[in-house]
């Protein structure tokens, strides 16, 4: 029996270092744009003794603007109150500064509640409650008085100035210094590409505010009262800065204005919610505003938005449901249809003895013979085939794309929720001449040159403990490169979509006689049914021609 490896103990201080390479990574880069408090935040830190960095880190980075001094006990931080009064004299950090009651008294436990304020008909009453109690019938200078003095606490300072600091490293509100600990733990290990000021996310101090106003309008969006009060809503639509020309900024734009549309509509306030979505481009902006049209009875005009989705949408989902609405805006205007197009792709059934393997394995195993190699892949092969051949361009250093060390893949790719829509348009050039590679033998070439030089770095389509070089090479040798042009154009079409929905298995052929070099299956167990984006796949594989089958096992039961 093997014995489990522990993992890697991090070096002592590691968080000071990589507090400081954050820091220094965005002066490097935005120092121009940066206000008196964050520049402050910078110059004080550095002033710090080694201990005093250790404990402002701490208090900077754990959940809760204020922190109990009892509970700050680091083996780096000897001398408590001496390193509370460096960070005092440096105004990076405040004992007992004055909060609000209702925070003061969430420091404490249920049961110091009860011990230090007694509240009366507490026997059953959760923490929340008993607060409330607690500031019904006690005086707040007692309170506040009673926490100071038996359960001092210390704010770190510049806590707003540090949320700027995150946001200009990491271009988003989500990411913070964990990311470091994964690297450090070898969890993930990076790509090495190009960062500068010229090809830096913000180029204005303007972008900063407006990234900085939509995360703080997202997070407002989490209250439940703010989400049924239709005034409230349009106050805090009609508050969003618009954007300028920055793409990702656009992108967070509208991002931050479709949800709140989207809540308008369930509120049943459709022109102000229409108003909204006129105002977006993304999906699913056109799709509602077809919905809402027709609510309003007016049929005609969203019969006229389907047919500009047709003729200009390239967006999948988009297309999928005008597919589905036509229909009902047809029987509604009184209409006929055109009849629904059939399956095109073949389908086989199977009957197999089940056991404890996934219904993927189990029918792997029983497709593979001494003619054929059944292997189970799902998305991992033709995205890790497409993330091979495109490397290089994937870590180009396009303008905004990268701006720190710890990215898995360009923003314009794999940033959160922006799913990739604008990475093809922003390098167009590179990547038509990389696919055009395909049309010869030098796609080969390229795909093995990174799977060899770059063996276990990130990147967003490789899963390199899927991709076995045994796989690789069955890939390139049966997989004809055609069929890879029609499959890579497509993902470059919406990767964030197109990425998923693969068929599960990958069989290829071993006989020599054999024409047929390769076939893709989506296996479907008793009671499975097929996905949307299962179905848009085996619709692009049957109209391309390249041979894909659904194969519908059910279970042996004389087994």
């Amino acid at each position: 029996m093997s014995v489990p490896v522990p993992p890697p103990e991090l070096p002592l201080g590691y968080h000071v270092e990589n507090l400081s390479t954050l820091l220094q990574g965005v002066m490097d880069q935005y120092a121009d744009l940066l206000n008196g408090d964050e520049l402050q935040l910078y110059e004080r830190f550095n002033t710090l003794s080694a201990s005093a960095k250790s404990l402002y880190c701490r208090l900077l980075t754990r959940q809760g603007t204020i922190l109990r001094q009892d509970k700050l006990n680091y083996v780096d931080v000897p001398d408590l109150d001496g390193i509370l009064a460096e960070l005092e004299q440096a105004g990076l950090g405040k004992r007992n500064h004055p909060v609000a009651t209702e925070e003061l008294l969430n420091l404490l436990t249920r049961p110091e509640l009860i011990e230090h304020f007694q509240p009366p008909g507490r026997s059953k009453l959760k923490k929340p409650e008993l607060i409330k109690l607690i500031l019904a019938t006690h005086n707040e200078g007692a309170i506040h008085e009673c926490i100071q003095s038996r359960f001092p606490y210390v704010e770190a300072h510049f806590q707003i100035a540090f949320e700027t600091y995150k946001l200009c490293f990491f271009g988003n509100s989500y990411q913070d210094l964990t990311e470091f600990v994964i690297s450090e733990l070898g969890h993930v290990q990076y790509e090495h590409y190009s960062l500068c000021r010229e090809t830096r996310y913000f180029q204005t101090r303007e972008q900063i505010e407006q990234q900085l106003h939509y995360a703080r309008t997202r997070q407002q969006l989490e209250d439940k009262s703010l989400l049924q009060d239709a005034a409230r809503l349009l106050e805090l639509a009609r508050s969003l800065p618009q954007p300028d020309q920055h793409p990702h900024l656009q992108r967070r734009y509208q991002k931050t204005l479709l949800p709140i549309a989207r809540q308008l509509e369930r509120l049943e306030q459709y022109e102000e919610a229409l108003i909204l979505f006129r105002l977006c481009d993304r999906h699913p902006s056109r799709e509602r505003q077809a919905r809402i049209l027709k609510k309003l009875g007016l049929l005609d005009e969203s019969l006229a938005l389907c047919h500009q989705i047709l003729e200009a949408s390239q967006h999948p989902e988009e297309l999928e449901f005008v597919a589905r609405f036509l229909p009902q805006l047809h029987r509604a205007l009184g209409k006929k249809s055109k009849p629904k197009t059939k399956t095109q792709w073949r389908e086989n059934h199977l009957t197999l003895a089940n056991s404890e393997d996934s219904v993927e394995w189990i029918t792997a195993a029983a497709l593979t013979d001494e003619d054929h190699v059944c292997c189970y892949v799902e998305n991992t092969l033709f995205n890790g085939l497409f993330g091979l051949l495109f490397w290089d361009i994937i870590f180009a250093a396009v303008p905004g794309a990268f701006i720190n060390p710890f990215q898995r893949g360009p923003l314009d790719l794999n940033g959160g929720d922006l799913n990739g829509e604008d990475f093809y348009q922003r390098r167009k050039a590179a990547v038509d001449d990389r696919l055009d590679q395909l049309n010869h033998r030098a796609w080969q070439q390229t795909v093995r040159r990174h799977y060899e030089s770059k063996q276990g770095l990130a990147n967003p389509f490789v899963f390199w403990e899927a991709l076995p070089v045994e796989l690789l090479d069955l890939a390139l040798d049966r997989i004809p490169p055609r069929h890879l042009q029609v499959i890579f154009q497509r993902m470059l079409q919406h990767p964030g979509l197109y990425r998923n929905g693969f068929p599960d298995l990958i069989r290829f052929s071993t006989a020599a006689h054999s024409d047929r070099t390769y076939e893709l299956i989506e296996v479907k167990g008793p009671g499975d049914k097929l996905q949307a984006n299962q179905i848009r796949w085996l619709n692009e594989f049957a109209a391309a021609g390249i041979p894909a089958s659904v194969c519908w096992v059910s279970w042996d039961n004389n087994d």
